[in-house]
């Protein structure tokens, strides 16, 4: 009995912190919108994940990094910290629609329409890179111990997937909730972005696995 309370308690608590990287990630989204640069807006929707992994907070396209050194009964803390983001991104969405964030909306469903016309296959391919670039970014903050390199590790990645258009799952379902854009297609979409994340973000860990060469597994 102790020992399912332990549990349950853990995967509360990591939902809790899976639905704050949601709400981190909504206000670098609201950034991003905001501004009409995207050099800038790239650079400082950064603030999201540097909130994130300074705090310790949790986040999908993070937590898939490590699924090729972790046992099956991982992929369950994984669906929890999805859920949690989940929630926090389209929690915060309903909410800032309902304020003078408002006006962000109609940006929002111009970046979502574009989205939703991509094939399955290209965006599938996005979002594969962009978990690529999660990857960088996160191992590299969380390895690196240099300051100035540590936090160029977090931010070169990030601008480099929004500016090249690649498909991040939790900042998509941000815009698709600021967007109005929710529907079985959309549902769709954000599936195939999250599985293509997921891969992505297992690939140069697995390659590292393969190649029998050490690997942080800090997380």
């Amino acid at each position: 009995m102790a020992e399912g309370f332990k549990k349950r308690s853990i995967g509360m608590k990591a939902l809790i912190k899976a639905i704050a990287a949601g709400i981190c990630i909504s206000v670098g989204g609201v950034i991003y919108l905001t501004l009409d640069n995207r050099i800038a807006g790239s650079f400082l929707f950064c603030i999201g994940l540097f909130t994130i992994y300074t705090f310790g907070f949790n986040l999908y396209t993070g937590k898939v990094c490590y699924i090729v050194y972790e046992k099956p009964s991982y992929l369950l803390n994984v669906l929890i910290v999805y859920i949690g983001n989940l929630a926090g991104t389209v929690g915060s969405g309903l909410i800032f629609r309902h304020t003078k964030l408002a006006k962000l909306t109609e940006h929002a469903a111009e970046i979502v329409n574009l989205k939703l016309t991509d094939t399955l296959f290209s965006t599938f391919v996005m979002a594969f890179m962009c978990g690529v670039m999660m990857c960088i970014a996160v191992i590299g903050f969380q390895t690196i111990k240099d300051s100035v390199g540590k936090h160029l590790a977090l931010t070169l990645p990030i601008m480099v997937f929004i500016l090249s258009g690649f498909e991040h799952s939790i900042a998509d379902m941000f815009y698709f909730t600021m967007g109005g854009a929710w529907g079985e297609k959309a549902v769709l979409y954000i599936l195939i972005i999250s599985l293509g994340n997921m891969a992505g973000g297992s690939m140069i860990p697995l390659l590292k696995k393969c190649l029998k060469e050490e690997f942080p597994v800090l997380h």
